[in-house]
């Protein structure tokens, strides 16, 4: 799946299956959970070896914020593919000139 793909995906989703439209607001700190759920994966699996046990999904809290961010990006209108190579360029850019 694409970017394109994950956006319109998101949209049907929240248009078909809830009774509300995401508010950006909650969507937000709905963001920053999921981003504690990552840290929290990524310490669970790079931790000391008796916390290894601990079950850590990390391909899934990612999966989580990229909902998210799919969420607010939608309400706002902004293009998660363009978005990226607007990035994607000023990295490049900077690269380029030795910063």
């Amino acid at each position: 799946m694409n970017l394109k793909e994950l956006q319109k995906w998101v949209q049907e989703d929240w248009d078909n299956f809830s009774k509300e439209k995401p508010d950006p607001h909650l969507q937000l700190i709905y963001l920053f959970e999921e981003l504690g759920e990552v840290a929290e994966s990524i310490r669970k699996l790079t931790g000391n070896k008796e916390r290894k046990k601990i079950e850590a999904d990390l391909e899934g809290e990612i999966g989580d914020v990229l909902i998210a961010i799919a969420t607010i990006a939608n309400h706002y209108n902004v293009d998660l593919s363009s978005a990226i190579e607007k990035t994607k360029k000023k990295i490049v850019d900077r690269h380029n000139k030795g910063i």
